[in-house]
């Protein structure tokens, strides 16, 4: 055949190779599987630990945990064993207002049908600068009627604290200072209360606020009150006498007011009066109670320090010994030998200081 050239030889077949690795090949993706499956199981190993940490942290910490993985977020928001969960938070920041503006603020949400529809996804509510807010005593009569419909029962958690401490007025008298208000039930306390009905939280720590009774008059379903450096709180517990499911009071560094001599004497009588003790009208269901350098004053005068040790030890020993079955953790300034004692009264108690 013309153009043939039968001298030409057969080119040699190419040297063999090995056939190439292709990414995603079976092998490799079933060994990542094996690798995700055995760090899973791992994970799933120390889940109950974890969850036993995330038990007892607050909301804030909570958030910074979740942000550290993924699965931590994942445990967090969605493992059904976590029963403290994220909830999100319903901030009102008042920097040179009055009282009268954050009423209005409330109000008009309350009103408005879309944004309350939205607001009933967070049931929790934090007051930043509160202490830097404006009381305007001639809008009294007007926070009362702008308020007397308002009832946001979806919110169950307050949260008033404050960075800084109260004036020193407040924080060395122990009395309740209620010079802006013509009214204690004017006060923005006692009207956040009323549109606050179902509230099971409440944190007043070093924001000056007075608890007085008409609180827990409006708020019968708190179990938890969080007042470090709390200016004015009655010894026997009278200021949350209308809260019967309260478990918990953290009431570190505060002043406690005795009524009188009389129920000084009563409520630190080891050997009589054993129905009369600290916290005795709103002890009924307490579970938690922290109250380490606490400040004993008379209710009525300044010059009644009842600080001396005796007072002291005698108040915690007695509180202790009558504290209803349900408590089981107590931190306070008992002195070591004191809790020795009373661990062997109350094994059921842990006493710490």
């Amino acid at each position: 055949m013309l153009g043939r050239n039968n001298n030409t030889k057969k080119r040699p077949p190419p040297p063999f190779l090995p056939p190439s690795i292709i990414v995603g090949d079976d092998s490799i993706a079933g060994r990542t599987r094996r690798q995700k499956r055995a760090i899973a199981s791992k994970w799933d190993l120390q889940t109950p630990i974890i969850i036993e940490i995330i038990s007892w942290l607050d909301q804030e910490s909570l958030m910074n945990l979740s942000l550290v993985s993924k699965q931590l977020h994942s445990t967090i928001t969605n493992e059904p064993g976590n029963k403290n969960k994220l909830y999100p938070v319903f901030e009102v920041t008042l920097r040179g207002s009055s009282t009268r503006r954050l009423f209005q603020i409330l109000r008009n949400n309350f009103l408005n049908e879309e944004k309350k529809n939205k607001l009933q996804y967070y049931p929790r509510m934090r007051l930043n600068n509160v202490q830097e807010s404006v009381f305007d005593r001639n809008s009294d009569y007007e926070i009362q009627q702008m308020t007397r419909d308002v009832r946001i029962d979806w919110i169950t958690s307050l949260d008033i604290s404050s960075s800084n401490s109260p004036s020193p007025t407040m924080a060395t008298t122990g009395l309740p200072v209620y010079s802006p208000y013509k009214n204690y039930c004017n006060s923005p306390q006692y009207v956040l209360s009323k549109i606050l009905p179902q509230l099971r939280e409440l944190n007043f720590t070093k924001s000056g606020v007075v608890i007085d009774s008409e609180i827990s008059k409006n708020c019968p379903l708190l179990e938890k009150l969080t007042a470090d450096n709390l200016i004015c709180f009655t010894l026997n517990g009278n200021n949350l006498r209308f809260c019967n499911n309260l478990k918990e009071i953290y009431v570190d560094h505060s002043s406690l007011n005795c009524i009188g001599s009389r129920q000084k004497d009563q409520i630190s009588d080891l050997n009589n009066h054993h129905d009369i003790f600290m916290f005795h009208r709103c002890s009924k269901a307490l579970e938690r109670v922290s109250i380490r350098n606490m400040k004993f004053k008379g209710y009525l005068s300044v010059d009644d320090n009842y600080d001396d040790e005796d007072f002291t030890q005698n108040v915690l020993i007695k509180f202790v010994r009558n504290a209803p079955p349900s408590l089981h953790w107590f931190r306070s300034d008992l002195a070591p030998d004191n809790i020795t004692m009373l661990r062997m009264e109350r094994p059921g108690i842990e006493l710490l200081n």
